[in-house]
């Protein structure tokens, strides 16, 4: 549906079998769009920028984890391609009536949007303006019914704040790459959907057949347990592994990780599990903090990425403020993981002197929970300091200057997740060539070299290449770094959670031809795995070609300062992570030239040369 929020009229997309086989979905389908539009000449907070919301292939099915659909725009905080992913409810809901939506335009005035069966409407949203997250939700649900799932921005996105998230079924997050802020520039305050309509199938009983099989592997699984219990907040586990930055990436290790533990969380704030759409595994969680500064009810409990972002990136040991931190950033609409780590830079910079009391209005410290929580509401109520850290780290670092580009970690202007590259070298080749910026969720490294051996059957792993340094710049890793961000392109457009894949392909037997019949009884489409594959590949490439018609070359697939900070003490003792030589055999595999550019055959071998 292309909804045409000056004008608002609504006008039906159809795509046929053949837009499936090139594309699948959820991002799959919204890159198509973003270079068919021409998004790439565009600034992103301007109403030319159009705002994709897909739904993935197998989104709202009943194959397990299948809650995710993708948003994706030009980013403003990074300029080049954005995408996010969120799970919970919304999705499968919006799929029983559409596959996806294409905001264009700007409203004149604050909207929201109805969709109940084949009714779309605009309506005024001028009492929802100002709202959190959770009371827009709330307002929404009172006034339409509690069937309506609804998905929204909160203060931050209408003040356009660069980190700006969109928030669905209270708890789930489009995090990255500042969504929430373009959907605020459109004056689009949230969506409202319900529907009676069913998902049609081509066999709809085998289908159903193979997703109880899966979903009973996975329910029964150790890794379900695990999830279970603790969440992905598996940081002390991390910390053994020397996956876990501190202190802005200065620390090796840090004592407080055993204060904000999945365990500790388990034990003092945990109320319930809030498992997503189809979910076995149930990782996520509603908390609560009853008494104190921190007080919260019906809170998400904070993933790991949250948990190491305010946590150990900060110094911060005190697991009810972390938690507060992770409700105020879901309530303002702003992402955790940059949100954090600009917070983390702040400190960084101020330990130095680059920025003083004088600028900020109060002293920063490290672990000082009552100063990070007050220049984070400074973020997301872009006030102050908040004004320029919203913006992002790399884009604050450019307006405070003093040298505090030396305490960046952001590549192409995302801020780096929390999984240290200097223990697991071809992690650092993911995050200098992810399309998005800087991310841990668009490809496997961090899960294959860190003992995972999940994908055998792509991968064709032998023990002695598992077992080969993985802190070493070998060319070999890097046709294992592209096959798996293509198979992550694939996973996303399907519209099923990532731990599907990093649990599933251990759990299930012959996961993947599953995945494929799976395909075929929903669609009658068949393709083999390879076919499959190559679908990724051209995904992952047609966004790579339009961030170089955003000016993205050689330059900027590389290692941020903080990241090459060789550690004093530890399992990285003394290393210095270099990708060079992975990148030049990358872009060999990849059908690149010299500078990163997809070449004219790699454009024409993939069809994507049409644009």
């Amino acid at each position: 549906m292309e909804i045409d929020l000056k004008k608002k009229s609504f006008t039906e997309n159809f795509y046929d079998k053949d837009f499936i086989k090139k594309f699948l979905g959820g991002p799959g389908f919204g890159i198509d769009y973003l270079m068919q539009w021409k998004s790439y000449e565009n600034d992103p907070l301007t109403e030319k920028n159009p705002l994709i919301f897909m739904n993935g292939l197998l989104t709202g099915t009943s194959y397990p984890c299948s809650g995710f659909y993708s948003v994706s725009a030009r980013s403003p905080l990074t300029n080049i391609y954005g995408e996010g992913l969120s799970g919970g409810f919304f999705a499968a809901e919006l799929r029983k009536t559409l596959n996806g939506m294409i905001f264009k335009n700007k409203s004149d005035s604050p909207v929201y949007l109805i969709i109940e069966d084949d009714h779309f409407e605009l309506k005024d949203a001028s009492e929802l303006w100002g709202l959190t997250t959770d009371k827009t939700i709330q307002e929404l649900q009172n006034k339409l019914g509690k069937q309506f799932k609804v998905a929204c921005i909160g203060p931050s996105g209408e003040k356009l704040v660069n980190l700006a998230s969109i928030i669905n079924d209270h708890h789930r997050a489009v995090g990255r790459t500042g969504m929430g802020a373009v959907m605020g520039s459109k004056n689009l305050k949230a969506i409202a959907v319900k529907s009676t309509k069913k998902i049609e199938y081509f066999d709809d009983k085998k289908f159903n057949e193979i997703s109880r099989i899966i979903f009973k592997a996975f329910k029964e699984s150790p890794m379900a347990e695990i999830l279970r219990n603790l969440g992905t907040n598996n940081i002390d586990y991390f910390e053994r592994l020397s996956d876990v930055p501190h202190k802005n990436w200065t620390l090796h290790k840090w004592r407080g990780v055993n204060d904000i533990s999945g365990a500790i969380v388990l034990e003092k704030l945990h109320v319930r599990n809030k498992p997503c759409f189809m979910c076995p595994f149930s990782c996520g969680r509603e908390i609560e903090i009853t008494e104190g500064p921190y007080k919260i009810e019906n809170a998400a409990g904070a993933e790991y990425e949250t948990t190491a972002a305010f946590g150990a990136m900060c110094l911060l040991s005190d697991v009810e403020a972390i938690a507060y931190l992770n409700d105020l950033c879901n309530r303002y609409g702003v992402d955790t993981i940059s949100t954090g780590c600009t917070v983390a830079f702040a400190l960084d910079c101020y330990e130095k002197g680059i920025i003083t009391q004088e600028d900020v209005g109060f002293p920063l410290e490290w672990g000082d929970a009552d100063a990070i929580i007050k220049l984070t509401e400074l973020i997301c109520k872009k006030e102050g300091i908040g004004e320029i850290l919203g913006n992002g780290s790399r884009k604050a670092s450019e307006i405070i200057g003093k040298g505090s580009e030396e305490l960046l970690s952001d590549i192409k202007g995302l801020e780096a997740p929390m999984h240290d590259p200097r223990a697991i070298f071809p992690l650092g080749l993911q995050y200098a060539t992810s399309n998005r910026g800087a991310c841990h969720g668009r490809g496997y490294a961090n899960d294959q070299y860190s003992g995972f051996t999940g994908f055998n059957d792509i991968l064709k792993i032998t023990k002695e290449k598992r077992i080969r340094d993985r802190t070493s710049d070998d060319p070999q890793f890097a046709r294992d770094i592209a096959i798996t961000q293509n198979l992550s392109e694939v996973v996303n457009s399907l519209g099923i959670c990532k731990q599907t894949m990093t649990s599933g392909t251990q759990i299930v037997e012959d996961l993947f031809d599953k995945i494929l019949k799976s395909i075929y009884y929903l669609t009658s489409i068949t393709f083999s795995l390879k076919e499959l594959l190559k679908i990724g590949e051209r995904i992952f490439n047609l966004k790579r070609f339009f961030n170089t018609k955003c000016g993205i070359t050689r330059k900027d697939d590389t290692i941020p300062p903080r990241l090459r900070f060789a550690l004093e003490r530890g399992i990285t003792k003394n290393k210095v992570l270099t990708i060079d030589n992975m990148l030049e055999e990358y872009y060999k595999f990849r059908g690149w030239d010299e500078n990163g550019i997809p070449t004219i055959n790699k454009l024409k071998e993939l069809n994507i040369n049409n644009y």
